[in-house]
């Protein structure tokens, strides 16, 4: 709901309350960004894991954190009221293993 357009002058109420919802969407986009290049990295250090010959990492924990990284991206998007459609799994090439885990928690290991 936007204020009349009456008090939509610069230095207004109307104005002011357009800057900060400018400034609400700004960062709303900048933290899905954020949080989609957490997804894309995560996906990206999964892929080097397996196509690196006798990797020491632990491959489980990977795909755990992949599938964590594209829980809180799904959530994220739920919650600001878009679509977590398809299109996301094919966008960022998610693998079948870590849609599986998708929303699983385990035990933290420390």
């Amino acid at each position: 709901m936007r204020p009349p357009r009456s008090l939509a002058r610069p230095g207004s109420i109307a104005a002011r309350y357009d800057a900060f919802s400018y400034e609400i969407l700004a960062e709303t986009a900048s933290a899905l960004g954020r949080i989609g290049r957490q997804l894309e990295e995560a996906l990206e250090a999964l892929r080097r894991h397996d196509a690196t010959p006798g990797s020491n990492r632990d491959r489980d924990e990977l795909v755990q954190d992949a599938a964590e990284k594209a829980w809180v991206l799904f959530i994220q998007r739920d919650h600001l009221g878009m679509k977590t459609d398809h299109h996301l799994l094919s966008t960022y090439k998610i693998p079948r293993e870590v849609m599986l885990r998708v929303g699983v928690f385990g035990k933290k290991r420390g």
